[in-house]
């Protein structure tokens, strides 16, 4: 089968590929289609579990110094600006 894009539709795919949100335009479209069909409305363990470990993945390394505040008050200072 053969599909035509328009020059924005190439564009959305390359950006969800490269924000790693996708791995290949074949994923995305499967992603696509299972949106039209109603299956992201369903919990399917299998995808949670790698959603998870790509979050653990995202967040390797990263580490927040608080600097011996609470998150209460490093919130309360969020606010002040």
């Amino acid at each position: 089968m053969s599909i035509e894009l328009t020059i924005n539709q190439q564009e959305i795919i390359e950006q969800a590929i490269q924000a790693g949100m996708v791995k290949s335009v074949d994923e995305f479209i499967h992603s696509a289609i299972g949106a039209l069909s109603g299956e992201h409305g369903k919990f399917n363990r299998e995808k949670a579990r790698v959603a998870g470990e790509r979050i653990r993945e995202l967040r390797r390394g990263i580490t927040l110094d608080l600097k011996g505040m609470s998150v209460r008050e490093l919130a309360h200072l969020g606010h002040k600006y």
